[in-house]
């Protein structure tokens, strides 16, 4: 049997969002992975899981991109334990001083960023064979398509262009050990 995850790639609701966006230089300042009706997302001050209604999550009112993504049983059942195993974990505040000066080892281990939590979640049901630090919306899009598991990337022709242009800009993601 054949799950889905929905991966949320949310574009910015506020001027720190937009902040976000002018440094990490991506039109996606959150993301969110939902799992078995409970949204899981890095948001400052702690990790949470949330109904798929809660207005800070939710795709109307917030706006980006929602992706269906290709789970097995069994990844599905791995990438929901480690979702709820950070439940309660406080964000890496340290990742935007590590996002600022690109420096990985400001990263707290055991903590994350909204992005990192997504791809976390995603190495740990083992989508990835490693997971990344100091990665954008952008690239965890480009290899959840690369590893073939999105059901659903029909983009607006200009969506891809500068989806495109912001890959070729950032800076590469760190890998690091599946959780």
């Amino acid at each position: 049997m054949v799950l889905n995850a929905t991966v949320r790639l949310y574009r910015p609701a506020d001027v720190f969002g937009r902040l976000i966006c002018w440094r990490l230089e991506s039109d996606y300042s959150h993301a969110t992975i939902e799992l078995g009706g409970t949204i899981y997302s890095a948001t400052y001050p702690r990790i949470v899981g949330v109904g798929p209604t809660d207005p800070d999550f939710g795709m109307p009112p917030r706006t980006g991109h929602a992706f269906t993504i290709r789970l097995s049983d069994s990844e599905a059942a791995k990438a929901l334990a480690y979702c709820k195993s950070m439940l309660g974990t406080s964000y890496d505040v340290l990742a935007m001083a590590a996002w600022a000066f690109r420096i990985q080892s400001l990263q707290r281990p055991g903590h994350a960023y909204c992005f990192e939590y997504v791809y976390d979640a995603l190495a740990a049901a083992g989508v990835f064979a490693t997971s990344k630090r100091l990665v954008t919306g952008e690239q965890l899009l480009n290899d959840l398509y690369q590893a073939g598991r999105i059901e659903n990337m029909a983009l607006r022709r200009a969506d891809n262009l500068r989806i495109r242009r912001h890959l070729i800009r950032q800076p590469a993601p760190i890998n690091v050990s599946a959780p």
